[in-house]
């Protein structure tokens, strides 16, 4: 891209993580109040309507938790904007909802002009879905069941910008894109060292499903099946396995912003009776003393099973990844998930290794932290600023999302999102 191009996309930039709502006092607030106000009559916006239809408009979701008190002071008639409108709504307006409304009047909000930018994502998704390309994943015979025409595709911002295309409200099965959720709470419940004492970090460079080990007889990564399968043996592995499967959902959910995590019986049912692979891998693990001492590896396969059986929307999942852009706080409820350091670990893979076989080609052609699951899915994070999400059946040779390298491919060529994009100079 050349500088002109740079300069027109140069608001697209990178910030802090947003954490948990910081309160000011009450006569800062106040303060705070009165001068948003006149700047909004200084553009143009004097009722309490004017001002929720210009956050409509920069794509902000008032409907989101972090905002109830924002969206309780603006709903209803239109009334002038002033200080007393907040107070009388009853609802405390928090530090974070302050700062982004004057955001929202600056045009600094995480995506700037986001009418725009949703009118090229939809063209992007346009051309995407004219990819014909690729076929159904055969070999889990209830995921060859599903249409493979069917296209989804939502953004979440960090601000709670939100665009949902398609399919985006349609539930499927996570598979491998689960993978770096749980991975990240396998590091929550157990450690860094711990994790990988029995887990690498480096790609494998080959296939997702292969029967190999590192030098030190450990899977190579998470996001391979077997790494991901010794991270379900870390999780709570003294509790039953639907207790655990429940934890598992229950974080999903959480890193969703609270969406609706669900559970696939048939695909489960299906993944154990085509399971004489992991089954392997499993075999291959525990003859070289790669488990944890004492781990259940039957319940630890089994639960590999469940969590990626677990479903999701696009919507839920854009949130999830936007919520790994945000250094581990989910941005529609506030609440941190994790850690910084577990989102720094957990993008530091998806960006080496969450493609299977092609995330050496995807990291430098796109240069994005994603990850792929062979339902069809594909979680994209851009750093500090939001959290994709597709949804198509149709698979590369790799077992990619082919509309979904598609978009990603052309969403780079537009936005300097590629993570070194800010290196290249005249």
């Amino acid at each position: 891209m050349n500088r002109s191009g740079l300069s027109r996309f140069s608001r697209f930039r990178g910030r802090r993580a947003r954490f948990e709502h910081d309160r000011s006092d009450r006569a800062a607030q106040d303060e705070r109040l009165r001068v948003l106000c006149r700047t909004a009559k200084q553009a143009g916006i004097g009722t309490t309507r004017a001002l929720a239809e210009r956050l409509s408009r920069e794509g902000v979701d008032l409907d989101i938790p972090r905002l109830a008190g924002l969206k309780a002071a603006l709903d209803g008639e239109a009334r002038p904007l002033k200080p007393d409108v907040f107070e009388a709504a009853g609802a405390e307006i928090p530090a974070d909802a302050l700062r982004l409304m004057e955001r929202a009047l600056d045009g600094q909000l995480a995506i700037a002009g986001f009418g725009g930018f949703s009118g090229r994502i939809a063209n992007l998704f346009d051309y995407a879905r004219e990819n014909r390309a690729g076929t159904v994943a055969s070999y889990i015979p209830e995921l060859a069941r599903q249409d493979p025409d069917r296209f989804g595709l939502a953004v979440c911002s960090l601000d709670g910008q939100r665009l949902a295309l398609g399919n985006a409200e349609q539930a499927f099965c996570l598979q491998s894109v689960v993978k770096p959720l749980n991975y990240a709470l396998a590091l929550a419940l157990n450690g860094e060292n711990q994790v990988h004492r029995h887990v690498g970090r480096e790609p494998s460079g080959r296939r997702f499903n292969e029967l190999a080990l590192d030098p030190d007889n450990r899977p190579h990564n998470p996001m391979i099946n077997s790494g991901a399968i010794m991270c379900t043996a870390m999780i709570r592995p003294s509790r039953s396995v639907t207790d655990r499967q429940e934890l598992v959902q229950r974080f999903v959910a959480s890193a969703a912003g609270g969406a609706a995590c669900g559970f696939d019986e048939a695909v489960y049912r299906s993944e154990r009776q085509t399971a004489a692979r992991n089954l392997s891998l499993v075999k291959l693990m525990d003859e070289h003393d790669a488990f944890p001492e004492g781990a259940d590896t039957d319940a630890a396969l089994d639960l590999y099973f469940r969590t990626c059986s677990l479903t999701l929307d696009c919507q839920g999942l854009s949130v999830a990844a936007a919520m790994l852009a945000n250094g581990g706080v989910c941005p529609l409820t506030g609440h941190r998930v994790i850690d910084p350091r577990i989102g720094r670990n957990t993008l530091s893979l998806m960006l080496t290794c969450g493609m299977y076989d092609y995330s050496g080609e995807y990291a430098f052609s796109v240069g994005l932290p994603a990850k792929s699951g062979v339902s069809g899915g594909l979680m994209i994070v851009i750093p500090g600023i939001a959290g994709i999400a597709l949804f198509s059946p149709r698979l590369d040779r790799q077992g990619n999302c082919v509309r979904g390298i598609e978009f990603s491919r052309r969403l780079i060529e537009d936005y300097p999102f590629h993570i070194f994009a800010g290196v290249a100079t005249d």
